[in-house]
């Protein structure tokens, strides 16, 4: 049932206060009921107020040890003597140190627009306004009002669910997890989550997904470079912690030495730029490349061209209300002309996935729908997996590419996907759906069920 929950200022100390009608619901009309609100939870003397409206009940202040109760409208559960009000669902939306203005608060309203099917409380917060001792949270709540929603500050207990938009340092991830386990989503901490080599490892035992990845090995000397050059006509050297194309080179062999070849992500230069380095200075190279990060040695795989761009797809894999993986949306992104990297935010574009599909590699609407479900089901496969090593990742972004042959390789993985790149390949259906999944799959996720 909707209703709205009052924080009386004197009322008796840890008490509930519900009408006649809420008090039959309650199981043999208990004295006391254990009542939940997000991570909180507080036993309290059931006290009949018969001044009460009937839509409405009332928590002591004294009770809520100092957390705010905004005036809105909760979905309150009651299973047996414990009363649930929420959702309380909340956001790590910016990271430790981050300046929030409220534009950057109001860059949220999209993320709520399925707000009248969930209701409760739902806030945002900074990393670092997370107190650990005091197990409170502090942030900015929405409040719906048609064209102008409200963000009003507020400190609210730990949330039913906390969707992770931005990193969380050890301590605070640890903490929040061992509270919240797998309500706790998109992932681990910076530097702890899934990376270029742990997809490898994680990934590679699963013949059916194996098959779709390029072989990859962790660059240790040259010895390793060698050994895949002997292999394959080129490799990239990958980080295996940056993302969007930063630290990719390209290498090639060059006579008796090599060629790397470095991206160029401005939009006004040339394509790439290449060092040649002799047999004799290649260990030093990779010395001192390896000094700044660690790097793995990749299969280099003959991307399909437009125009000289190349192309790789965007698969959006998120959970749904019913907990389980569903494909949002596929996005075809076109890289800089010429370029050895698909990052198209270097002079590149975005469009939808069929599109590209059908005009770029040929194929009739059918072939291309058969290849877009393949991609989906290769990637469905492969979040599966992800399931079983311990995060709860339910927002992802997988990177999946074509080759001329029409083969499908998983090329890369991103935990906190970029949502705009629905609104640069102009499909702005799609940015407002992807946007609202995860919100509507932690209301299902902390137990309150969205309504129709």
């Amino acid at each position: 049932m909707a209703m709205y929950v009052k924080k009386l200022h004197h009322a008796e100390k840890d008490s509930l206060h519900v009408n006649q009608a809420f008090l039959r619901k309650l199981a043999s009309k208990p004295s006391t009921v254990k009542v939940h609100f997000g991570a909180w939870n507080r036993q309290l003397k059931v006290k009949v107020s018969p001044n009460l409206p009937s839509d409405t009940i009332g928590i002591s202040s004294q009770s809520l040890e100092g957390y705010s109760l905004p005036s809105l409208k909760y979905k309150v559960l009651v299973k047996g003597n414990h009363v649930h009000i929420g959702p309380v669902l909340g956001i790590v939306a910016f990271k430790p140190g981050a300046a929030i203005t409220m534009e950057k608060v109001k860059n949220y309203n999209d993320y709520l627009r399925p707000y009248s099917q969930i209701q409760g409380l739902i806030y945002i917060c900074r990393a670092d306004d997370i107190s650990l001792q005091a197990k409170k949270i502090r942030g900015y709540y929405y409040t719906p009002g048609g064209a102008k929603p409200n963000w009003t500050l507020g400190t609210f207990p730990y949330p039913s669910a906390l969707y992770r938009r931005a990193a969380l340092n050890p301590p605070t991830y640890r903490a929040l997890k061992r509270v919240l386990g797998p309500r706790l989503f998109n992932g681990y901490f910076l530097g702890d989550h899934f990376n270029k080599w742990k997809l490898w490892k994680w990934l590679s035992p699963h013949p059916a997904i194996r098959k779709h990845l390029p072989h990859t090995r962790k660059l240790q000397s040259r010895k390793d470079l060698d050994e895949m050059l002997s292999r394959y006509n080129a490799v990239y050297l990958k980080p295996t912690m940056e993302s969007m194309a930063r630290g990719i080179i390209k290498a090639v062999r060059k006579g008796d030495g090599y060629q790397f070849i470095y991206p160029e992500n401005n939009k006004k230069a040339s394509p790439y730029r290449i060092v040649s380095v002799g047999s004799k200075e290649a260990a030093g190279f990779l010395a001192n490349l390896l000094r700044e990060h660690q790097y793995i040695v990749q299969q280099g795989i003959e991307m399909k061209r437009q125009g000289g761009r190349g192309i790789d797809f965007r698969v959006i894999m998120q959970k749904n209300e019913q907990l389980q993986w569903s494909c949002t949306g596929v996005i075809a992104r076109f890289g800089k002309k010429n370029g050895i990297v698909t990052n198209f935010t270097s002079a590149g574009f975005a469009s939808k996935g069929l599109n590209a599909l059908q005009g770029t590699y040929g194929y009739s609407r059918s072939q291309s729908l058969r290849t877009q479900q393949r991609m989906i089901e290769i990637c469905t496969k492969a979040c599966k997996i992800f399931d079983s090593k311990g995060g709860n990742y339910a927002d992802i972004g997988v990177d999946v590419m074509v080759d001329k042959n029409g083969h499908i390789y998983v090329l890369e993985v991103n935990i906190l996907p970029d949502h705009h790149l629905a609104l640069y390949a102009k499909q702005r259906d799609l940015y407002l759906k992807q946007v609202a999944k995860p919100l509507l799959y932690a209301n299902a996720l902390s137990g309150f069920k969205a309504s129709n």
